[in-house]
Protein backbone atom coordinates (compact mmCIF):
# COMPACT_ATOMS: atom_id res chain seq x y z
CA UNK A 1 0.00 0.00 0.00
CA UNK A 2 1.23 3.72 -0.64
CA UNK A 3 2.08 5.23 2.75
CA UNK A 4 -0.03 8.11 1.83
CA UNK A 5 -3.35 6.57 1.77
CA UNK A 6 -3.21 4.17 4.58
CA UNK A 7 -4.90 6.23 7.46
CA UNK A 8 -8.00 7.31 4.73
CA UNK A 9 -8.08 3.51 4.04
CA UNK A 10 -8.48 2.05 7.84
CA UNK A 11 -12.33 0.79 8.03
CA UNK A 12 -14.69 2.69 10.97
CA UNK A 13 -13.15 2.18 14.60
CA UNK A 14 -9.81 0.69 13.30
CA UNK A 15 -7.24 -0.01 16.26
CA UNK A 16 -4.03 1.87 15.95
CA UNK A 17 -1.05 0.91 18.19
CA UNK A 18 1.61 3.06 18.60
CA UNK A 19 4.98 1.63 20.33
CA UNK A 20 6.29 4.54 22.03
CA UNK A 21 9.64 2.87 23.66
CA UNK A 22 12.50 4.55 26.11
CA UNK A 23 12.36 8.68 27.88
CA UNK A 24 9.67 10.57 29.66
CA UNK A 25 10.12 13.10 27.70
CA UNK A 26 9.63 11.07 24.46
CA UNK A 27 6.47 10.15 25.74
CA UNK A 28 5.16 13.35 26.30
CA UNK A 29 6.29 14.69 23.18
CA UNK A 30 4.27 12.27 21.52
CA UNK A 31 0.76 13.59 22.67
CA UNK A 32 0.03 15.63 19.95
CA UNK A 33 0.15 13.19 17.13
CA UNK A 34 -2.63 11.31 18.84
CA UNK A 35 -4.79 14.52 19.62
CA UNK A 36 -4.40 15.40 15.59
CA UNK A 37 -5.14 11.59 14.57
CA UNK A 38 -8.34 11.94 17.04
CA UNK A 39 -9.46 15.02 15.84
CA UNK A 40 -9.69 13.99 12.27
CA UNK A 41 -10.74 10.72 12.51
CA UNK A 42 -12.97 10.25 16.20
CA UNK A 43 -13.88 7.25 15.02
CA UNK A 44 -9.97 5.86 15.33
CA UNK A 45 -9.16 3.70 18.37
CA UNK A 46 -5.76 4.89 19.51
CA UNK A 47 -3.42 2.43 22.11
CA UNK A 48 0.23 2.89 22.97
CA UNK A 49 3.13 0.89 23.94
CA UNK A 50 5.11 2.42 26.56
CA UNK A 51 7.29 1.62 29.00
CA UNK A 52 6.97 2.50 32.66
CA UNK A 53 6.92 4.39 35.03
CA UNK A 54 6.24 6.37 31.40
CA UNK A 55 2.93 5.25 30.98
CA UNK A 56 2.00 7.37 33.79
CA UNK A 57 1.53 10.72 31.71
CA UNK A 58 -0.60 8.82 29.46
CA UNK A 59 -3.58 7.57 32.04
CA UNK A 60 -6.32 9.97 31.64
CA UNK A 61 -5.60 11.15 28.17
CA UNK A 62 -9.04 11.36 26.76
CA UNK A 63 -7.31 10.86 23.01
CA UNK A 64 -6.25 7.13 23.88
CA UNK A 65 -8.49 4.10 24.38
CA UNK A 66 -6.00 2.04 26.07
CA UNK A 67 -2.24 2.15 27.09
CA UNK A 68 -0.09 -0.57 27.81
CA UNK A 69 2.64 -0.62 29.56
CA UNK A 70 6.17 -2.83 29.92
CA UNK A 71 8.95 -2.75 32.26
CA UNK A 72 11.79 -0.52 31.39
CA UNK A 73 15.13 -2.09 30.49
CA UNK A 74 16.87 -1.19 34.23
CA UNK A 75 14.26 -4.03 35.58
CA UNK A 76 17.08 -6.32 34.54
CA UNK A 77 16.71 -9.49 32.32
CA UNK A 78 14.74 -11.76 33.41
CA UNK A 79 12.02 -9.38 34.49
CA UNK A 80 12.44 -7.75 31.19
CA UNK A 81 11.90 -10.48 29.33
CA UNK A 82 9.09 -11.68 31.20
CA UNK A 83 7.50 -8.29 31.00
CA UNK A 84 7.69 -8.42 26.91
CA UNK A 85 5.82 -11.18 27.11
CA UNK A 86 2.93 -10.31 29.36
CA UNK A 87 2.93 -7.23 27.10
CA UNK A 88 3.09 -8.88 24.28
CA UNK A 89 -0.04 -11.35 24.59
CA UNK A 90 -1.93 -7.76 25.42
CA UNK A 91 -1.01 -6.51 22.14
CA UNK A 92 -2.31 -9.77 20.76
CA UNK A 93 -5.24 -9.06 22.18
CA UNK A 94 -5.61 -5.83 20.93
CA UNK A 95 -6.28 -7.36 17.45
CA UNK A 96 -4.55 -3.90 15.77
CA UNK A 97 -5.13 -2.85 12.29
CA UNK A 98 -2.09 -0.91 11.82
CA UNK A 99 1.19 -0.62 14.36
CA UNK A 100 3.08 2.81 14.21
CA UNK A 101 6.79 2.27 15.66
CA UNK A 102 8.10 5.79 16.61
CA UNK A 103 11.07 4.27 18.62
CA UNK A 104 13.08 2.24 15.50
CA UNK A 105 14.97 0.12 18.06
CA UNK A 106 15.82 -3.67 17.98
CA UNK A 107 13.41 -4.37 20.79
CA UNK A 108 10.34 -1.84 19.09
CA UNK A 109 11.19 -3.68 15.72
CA UNK A 110 10.26 -7.62 17.24
CA UNK A 111 7.11 -6.05 19.20
CA UNK A 112 5.83 -4.52 15.75
CA UNK A 113 6.89 -7.78 14.06
CA UNK A 114 4.64 -10.02 16.77
CA UNK A 115 1.84 -7.36 16.95
CA UNK A 116 -0.18 -9.13 14.20
CA UNK A 117 -1.49 -5.87 12.84
CA UNK A 118 -2.09 -6.05 8.95
CA UNK A 119 -0.31 -2.49 8.57
CA UNK A 120 3.17 -2.23 10.39
CA UNK A 121 4.42 1.05 10.09
CA UNK A 122 8.39 2.25 10.52
CA UNK A 123 11.42 4.50 8.80
CA UNK A 124 13.13 3.27 5.62
CA UNK A 125 16.16 3.31 7.73
CA UNK A 126 15.40 1.77 10.96
CA UNK A 127 17.08 -1.60 12.10
CA UNK A 128 15.39 -4.80 10.98
CA UNK A 129 13.29 -2.67 8.61
CA UNK A 130 11.65 -5.79 6.91
CA UNK A 131 9.52 -5.95 9.87
CA UNK A 132 7.46 -3.32 7.95
CA UNK A 133 5.41 -3.26 5.22
CA UNK A 134 4.23 0.27 5.36
CA UNK A 135 7.56 2.19 5.14
CA UNK A 136 8.38 6.38 5.39
CA UNK A 137 11.04 7.69 3.88
CA UNK A 138 12.04 10.81 5.96
CA UNK A 139 15.28 12.95 6.17
CA UNK A 140 17.92 12.17 8.66
CA UNK A 141 17.91 15.27 11.60
CA UNK A 142 18.95 18.00 10.20
CA UNK A 143 22.14 19.58 12.01
CA UNK A 144 22.75 23.07 9.92
CA UNK A 145 19.70 25.27 8.44
CA UNK A 146 16.45 24.91 9.05
CA UNK A 147 15.76 22.47 11.71
CA UNK A 148 12.14 20.79 13.19
CA UNK A 149 11.32 20.26 16.34
CA UNK A 150 11.02 16.76 17.54
CA UNK A 151 6.76 17.15 17.66
CA UNK A 152 6.87 18.55 13.89
CA UNK A 153 9.25 15.95 13.10
CA UNK A 154 7.20 12.91 14.33
CA UNK A 155 3.57 14.91 12.73
CA UNK A 156 5.50 14.53 9.47
CA UNK A 157 5.20 10.92 9.60
CA UNK A 158 1.41 11.05 10.04
CA UNK A 159 1.26 13.36 7.48
CA UNK A 160 3.03 10.86 4.70
CA UNK A 161 0.58 8.72 6.02
CA UNK A 162 -2.30 10.70 4.84
CA UNK A 163 -3.46 12.87 7.90
CA UNK A 164 -4.28 15.99 6.45
CA UNK A 165 -2.11 18.81 7.03
CA UNK A 166 -3.26 21.31 10.11
CA UNK A 167 -2.43 23.28 13.01
CA UNK A 168 0.02 20.94 15.22
CA UNK A 169 -1.84 20.78 19.22
CA UNK A 170 -0.16 21.35 22.38
CA UNK A 171 1.12 18.52 24.27
CA UNK A 172 -1.34 16.71 26.58
CA UNK A 173 -1.07 15.54 29.76
CA UNK A 174 -3.93 15.21 32.29
CA UNK A 175 -2.92 14.79 36.30
CA UNK A 176 -4.34 12.00 38.32
CA UNK A 177 -7.12 13.59 40.29
CA UNK A 178 -7.21 11.00 43.01
CA UNK A 179 -3.82 12.45 43.94
CA UNK A 180 -4.40 15.88 44.21
CA UNK A 181 -4.82 16.35 47.54
CA UNK A 182 -2.19 13.96 48.53
CA UNK A 183 0.43 16.19 47.33
CA UNK A 184 -1.13 19.32 48.56
CA UNK A 185 -0.70 17.71 52.19
CA UNK A 186 2.68 16.57 51.35
CA UNK A 187 3.64 19.94 50.43
CA UNK A 188 1.87 21.66 53.53
CA UNK A 189 3.64 18.95 55.52
CA UNK A 190 6.75 20.09 54.00
CA UNK A 191 6.28 24.28 55.38
CA UNK A 192 4.33 25.19 51.98
CA UNK A 193 2.58 28.47 52.78
CA UNK A 194 -0.24 27.96 50.56
CA UNK A 195 -1.31 32.08 50.22
CA UNK A 196 2.15 32.18 48.26
CA UNK A 197 3.95 30.73 44.82
CA UNK A 198 5.89 28.08 45.00
CA UNK A 199 8.51 27.28 42.25
CA UNK A 200 9.96 23.70 41.15
CA UNK A 201 13.08 23.12 40.69
CA UNK A 202 14.94 20.15 38.69
CA UNK A 203 18.27 19.71 39.19
CA UNK A 204 18.78 16.54 37.70
CA UNK A 205 19.43 14.57 34.25
CA UNK A 206 20.57 11.06 33.44
CA UNK A 207 23.24 12.72 31.69
CA UNK A 208 26.15 14.67 33.22
CA UNK A 209 26.53 16.16 29.47
CA UNK A 210 23.19 18.01 30.37
CA UNK A 211 23.05 18.81 33.88
CA UNK A 212 23.84 22.11 35.16
CA UNK A 213 26.07 22.60 38.53
CA UNK A 214 24.38 21.53 42.12
CA UNK A 215 26.41 25.43 43.09
CA UNK A 216 24.86 26.69 40.10
CA UNK A 217 20.71 25.48 41.04
CA UNK A 218 21.60 26.29 44.89
CA UNK A 219 22.43 30.52 43.81
CA UNK A 220 19.59 30.32 41.78
CA UNK A 221 17.40 28.64 44.89
CA UNK A 222 18.52 31.66 47.04
CA UNK A 223 17.76 34.25 44.86
CA UNK A 224 14.53 33.22 43.87
CA UNK A 225 13.90 32.84 48.22
CA UNK A 226 15.62 36.16 48.67
CA UNK A 227 14.49 38.55 46.17
CA UNK A 228 11.68 37.06 44.61
CA UNK A 229 10.06 36.07 47.59
CA UNK A 230 9.18 32.98 45.97
CA UNK A 231 9.20 29.09 48.19
CA UNK A 232 11.44 26.71 46.36
CA UNK A 233 10.40 23.28 45.59
CA UNK A 234 13.74 20.43 44.88
CA UNK A 235 11.99 17.59 43.17
CA UNK A 236 14.04 14.39 41.69
CA UNK A 237 12.57 10.91 40.72
CA UNK A 238 13.70 7.63 42.15
CA UNK A 239 17.66 7.55 42.38
CA UNK A 240 18.00 11.66 42.02
CA UNK A 241 18.69 12.03 45.29
CA UNK A 242 22.44 12.42 45.66
CA UNK A 243 21.93 15.42 43.89
CA UNK A 244 19.01 17.20 45.69
CA UNK A 245 21.35 16.75 48.59
CA UNK A 246 24.06 18.34 47.13
CA UNK A 247 21.68 21.62 45.92
CA UNK A 248 19.81 21.88 49.32
CA UNK A 249 23.03 21.66 51.30
CA UNK A 250 24.46 24.31 49.16
CA UNK A 251 21.06 26.84 49.83
CA UNK A 252 21.48 29.12 52.29
CA UNK A 253 17.93 29.57 52.27
CA UNK A 254 15.95 26.22 53.22
CA UNK A 255 14.35 24.75 49.74
CA UNK A 256 11.48 22.10 50.13
CA UNK A 257 12.99 18.70 49.10
CA UNK A 258 10.62 16.17 47.57
CA UNK A 259 12.83 12.57 46.33
CA UNK A 260 11.82 9.70 45.04
CA UNK A 261 8.71 10.95 43.59
CA UNK A 262 6.14 8.87 41.61
CA UNK A 263 5.50 10.35 38.21
CA UNK A 264 1.98 11.04 38.40
CA UNK A 265 2.92 12.89 41.58
CA UNK A 266 5.34 15.10 39.77
CA UNK A 267 3.09 15.66 37.63
CA UNK A 268 0.49 16.96 40.26
CA UNK A 269 3.20 18.90 42.04
CA UNK A 270 4.19 20.79 39.13
CA UNK A 271 0.49 21.73 38.01
CA UNK A 272 0.59 24.48 40.37
CA UNK A 273 4.08 25.79 40.22
CA UNK A 274 4.36 29.45 39.52
CA UNK A 275 7.59 28.40 36.71
CA UNK A 276 9.53 25.50 36.36
CA UNK A 277 13.98 25.53 36.41
CA UNK A 278 15.37 22.28 35.26
CA UNK A 279 17.58 20.81 32.59
CA UNK A 280 16.60 19.11 29.35
CA UNK A 281 14.88 16.70 30.94
CA UNK A 282 11.47 14.76 31.01
CA UNK A 283 10.25 17.17 33.68
CA UNK A 284 10.53 20.32 31.71
CA UNK A 285 8.27 18.71 28.51
CA UNK A 286 5.71 17.80 31.76
CA UNK A 287 5.43 21.50 32.90
CA UNK A 288 5.23 22.62 29.52
CA UNK A 289 2.79 20.02 28.80
CA UNK A 290 0.73 21.51 31.89
CA UNK A 291 1.14 25.11 30.67
CA UNK A 292 3.58 25.93 33.18
CA UNK A 293 6.51 28.51 32.15
CA UNK A 294 9.55 26.83 31.97
CA UNK A 295 13.35 28.06 32.01
CA UNK A 296 15.25 25.26 30.17
CA UNK A 297 19.63 24.95 30.40
CA UNK A 298 20.72 23.08 27.56
CA UNK A 299 23.96 21.34 27.03
CA UNK A 300 24.94 18.77 24.85
CA UNK A 301 21.41 18.84 22.81
CA UNK A 302 19.75 20.50 20.28
CA UNK A 303 18.19 22.87 21.78
CA UNK A 304 16.04 23.95 18.10
CA UNK A 305 15.21 20.22 18.42
CA UNK A 306 14.12 19.66 22.06
CA UNK A 307 12.61 23.03 23.05
CA UNK A 308 9.62 23.17 25.48
CA UNK A 309 6.38 23.26 23.22
CA UNK A 310 3.82 25.66 22.98
CA UNK A 311 5.04 27.20 26.03
CA UNK A 312 6.37 30.74 27.53
CA UNK A 313 10.12 29.67 28.02
CA UNK A 314 13.46 30.83 28.35
CA UNK A 315 16.27 29.29 26.58
CA UNK A 316 19.79 28.76 28.79
CA UNK A 317 22.47 27.92 26.55
CA UNK A 318 26.15 28.88 25.37
CA UNK A 319 27.61 28.64 22.00
CA UNK A 320 29.78 25.40 21.32
CA UNK A 321 31.04 24.26 17.68
CA UNK A 322 30.51 20.72 19.11
CA UNK A 323 26.72 21.14 19.95
CA UNK A 324 24.88 18.96 19.32
CA UNK A 325 26.12 16.15 19.74
CA UNK A 326 24.58 12.59 21.45
CA UNK A 327 25.53 13.58 24.96
CA UNK A 328 26.42 10.27 26.08
CA UNK A 329 29.80 11.67 27.22
CA UNK A 330 31.76 14.76 26.34
CA UNK A 331 33.94 13.88 23.33
CA UNK A 332 36.00 17.38 23.28
CA UNK A 333 36.94 18.07 26.47
CA UNK A 334 37.84 16.48 29.69
CA UNK A 335 34.36 17.66 31.28
CA UNK A 336 30.81 18.71 29.03
CA UNK A 337 32.01 22.91 29.14
CA UNK A 338 28.69 23.27 27.15
CA UNK A 339 26.43 23.15 30.04
CA UNK A 340 29.05 24.09 32.73
CA UNK A 341 29.71 27.75 31.02
CA UNK A 342 25.96 28.12 32.27
CA UNK A 343 26.54 31.18 34.67
CA UNK A 344 23.80 31.69 37.45
CA UNK A 345 23.52 35.09 36.37
CA UNK A 346 22.47 33.98 32.91
CA UNK A 347 19.23 31.69 34.52
CA UNK A 348 18.48 34.38 37.15
CA UNK A 349 17.92 36.67 33.80
CA UNK A 350 15.92 33.84 32.43
CA UNK A 351 13.78 33.90 35.65
CA UNK A 352 12.98 37.94 35.63
CA UNK A 353 12.22 38.00 32.30
CA UNK A 354 9.06 35.19 33.33
CA UNK A 355 8.20 35.95 36.69
CA UNK A 356 7.44 39.98 35.07
CA UNK A 357 5.29 38.40 32.54
CA UNK A 358 1.56 38.68 33.20
CA UNK A 359 0.66 36.61 36.45
CA UNK A 360 0.17 32.80 36.00
CA UNK A 361 -3.06 31.55 38.08
CA UNK A 362 -2.47 27.85 38.50
CA UNK A 363 -4.95 25.07 36.83
CA UNK A 364 -7.15 23.62 39.20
Amino acid sequence: MEPEKLLSSLPTEAKILFVRLRSLGDTVLSTPLYSALKAWRADLRISVLVESPNDEVLHNNPDLDDVISIAGTESGLPGSLYARWVALKRVHAGRFDCCINLHGGSTSAWLTALSGAKHRVGLNRFRKNLVYNVRIDMPERKTTGEKQHTVEYQMEWLLRLGLPQSPIPPLRLVPDPSLRLIVRNKLLNAGLDPARDYVVIHPASKFQTKEWTADGFAEVADDLATDHRAQVVLVGGPGEGAKLKQVATRCQTSPMVFQGLSVSELVCLIQRAKLFIGNDSGPTHIAAALQVPVVVLFGSSDSYVWYPWKVAFQKVQNPFDCNPCPGYRCLVYKEPRCILSITPEQVKAAVRVLLSAAPRTARE
